[in-house]
């Protein structure tokens, strides 16, 4: 099969490279690895252009804010029409953006389309504004005529059948996952000697953007009382973000500076060793995070370490003690700190967790296992059947 992945992403606080397309690219590579042509569309970021194993072509974008996801639109759709002409193909599938571009160009060339949400809508539901109007009125619009709607949760699911009506038979839940071959247990001790950091400490670890609703102001002040409880303990804050500034003055202001390693972005192959290095993980969502992904946890438990997490709706909806993680109440302090001081004080209970984490993803949110689920979902419609799709346009 051929593919067309269109993938605008923007982040106010790192325009030059965000973050948020790591999924994409893993779905790029498991496509490719089981033989299919993969062609991504992204905007011309640095993270874009290092990419391997499919095909690239970046897209360049205006710099004002305004203007980025226009001038994307627009070039993409030029772009794409070109490479379209020389080598149709059979699935176009895109995240969620304002612009329909994508259905359109699926529509054109007898393609399937699906369309990805992978997260509630920026602006959030029910806010007010002409530009929120019109931005659900294009997703309604093309929503309801992709022929899949492919959501990470369950209630994102519920959501885009509840907001934009469309049918529960389009709406497919197919999850987050780990690269189970890159995310693998290491061992913990060489993990700490290749990032230098003192075999003799205990290190709770955090992965991933540094934004409010991750809540890394509890993680900060949970991890005061771990400390001063356990001086031993390390904090390990792998990442970066626009609240970035404002966590390493809440450390510097409670005293905690020479005992956190604020290790800022790293490259993806390292990700595990940082994991690797950490006694237990931690996944602090605040409490109004709504739907998304978890897909730290996927990562965290690919690694074999246990992990303890806020009981947002998205994660209690796949994740327990039963397979490696530990649930608590979100933005709750003293919860956190009190699992994590369990975990630490009980290593053969972490150990087992982690355990039991590796297995869990192993077996059901490896990509391949997600991957052989998109293209099942997607094979009994191929090849090609353009009067099909003017039929499915037209309702």
């Amino acid at each position: 099969m051929k593919w067309f992945v269109f993938c605008y992403w923007y982040e106010p606080d790192a325009p030059s490279d965000p973050v948020g397309l790591v999924r994409l690219w893993a779905l790029a590579r498991q496509l490719a690895g089981h033989g299919d042509s993969v062609t991504v569309f992204p905007p011309r970021y640095r993270s874009s252009l290092l990419q391997r194993g499919f095909s690239i072509v970046s897209i360049p974008l205006l710099p004002w804010s305004v203007l980025r996801p226009i001038s994307y639109a627009v070039l993409s759709s030029v772009i794409g029409f070109v490479r379209a002409c020389w080598s149709k193909p059979d699935v176009v599938y895109y995240r969620w953006m304002e612009s329909p571009h994508p259905l359109f160009l699926a529509r054109l060339f007898g393609a399937q389309c699906i369309c990805e949400v992978n997260g509630e809508p920026v602006p959030p539901w029910g806010v007010s504004g002409l530009r929120s109007w019109m931005t659900h009125a294009l997703a309604a619009f093309a929503l309801r005529r992709c022929d899949r709607v492919v959501v990470l949760t369950s209630g994102l699911g519920s959501l885009v059948r509840s907001q934009y009506g469309v049918q529960a038979d389009r709406v497919v839940v197919l999850p987050s996952g780990s690269d189970t071959e890159v995310f693998r247990p290491k061992e913990m001790s060489l993990c700490r000697q290749e990032e230098q950091l003192d075999p003799a400490c205990q290190y709770i670890g955090f992965v991933g953007s540094f934004y409010r609703y991750q809540g890394l102001a509890t993680l900060l002040e949970a991890f005061a009382r771990i400390h001063a409880r356990r001086p031993s303990t390390r904090l390990l804050m792998i990442g970066e973000g626009e609240q970035a500034a404002a966590f390493v003055e809440q450390a510097t202001q409670r005293g905690l500076t020479s005992w956190i390693t604020w290790a800022g972005r790293v490259e993806y192959t390292r990700v595990p060793t940082w994991i690797g290095a950490m006694d237990v993980c931690v996944a602090p969502f605040c409490g109004d995070r709504g739907e998304t992904s978890p897909v730290k946890l996927f990562d965290y438990l690919a690694c074999g370490r246990p992990v303890v997490a806020s009981a947002i709706p998205s994660v209690n909806a796949l994740f327990s003690r039963a397979n490696g993680v530990v649930l608590v109440q979100p933005d709750q302090i003293d919860a956190l700190a009190e699992a994590v001081l369990d975990l630490l004080a009980r290593p053969d209970e972490a150990y087992r967790l982690g355990r039991e984490g590796r297995v869990f993803v192993e077996q059901q949110f490896g990509w391949h296992a997600i991957v052989r689920a998109l293209r099942d979902l997607v094979r009994p419609i191929i090849p090609h059947d353009p009067d099909r799709h003017r039929i499915m346009a037209s309702k």
